[in-house]
């Protein structure tokens, strides 16, 4: 059963918070992303629980700004970012920059992957043609229905991309 952030009611946590919520916030991000070196369940809120609050922001398509507040938490919860929207050619947000820049390789990346990626225009947030290029290309080599469209299946994909990514970069 996937819980309501009314059901989850944790405090919002950010850099030096400490506690039993830290603790529980740490127990989370060992379980969710623990490929993050070093992180320890202490009740502090470090600079390596911030580090892996990020990866995992990163990771489930949420802003990355470190603070662990409602949705966060209830990212924590279930696993993955509650509120994923259907993105198609026309939507205009944050979220078609995120992914824009998921399906964008760094140099990094390109080299470990051998891979170039699948994006190559502006990050700008506009799902536009090249967008719609990239995301179906993305679709066909993850053997999904290629309709250029970003539903739930793409959206579990391209979590499975940003896991792949981010690791690279730890």
């Amino acid at each position: 059963m996937i819980q309501s952030p009314v059901q989850i009611k944790q405090p919002t946590l950010k850099l030096g918070a400490t506690g039993d919520s830290v603790r529980k916030l740490q127990k989370f991000l060992i379980e969710r992303v623990p490929d993050v070196q070093n992180l320890v369940v202490d009740g502090v809120f470090s600079a390596i629980t911030l580090l892996a609050v990020e990866v995992f922001q990163y990771r489930t398509f949420l802003k990355q700004d470190g603070i662990v507040g409602v949705v966060t938490w209830e990212a924590l919860y279930i696993g993955q970012r509650p509120d994923l929207p259907l993105l198609r050619y026309g939507s205009y947000c944050d979220d078609v920059a995120k992914v824009q820049n998921v399906l964008q390789f760094s140099p990094l990346i390109r080299e470990t992957l051998g891979f170039d990626g699948y994006y190559f225009g502006k990050i700008d947030g506009v799902f536009g043609y090249q967008t719609q290029l990239a995301v179906k290309s993305f679709q066909n080599d993850k053997q999904l229905i290629v309709d250029g469209v970003i539903g739930s299946q793409t959206w579990d994909c391209l979590m499975e991309l940003t896991t792949l990514i981010s690791h690279l970069d730890l």
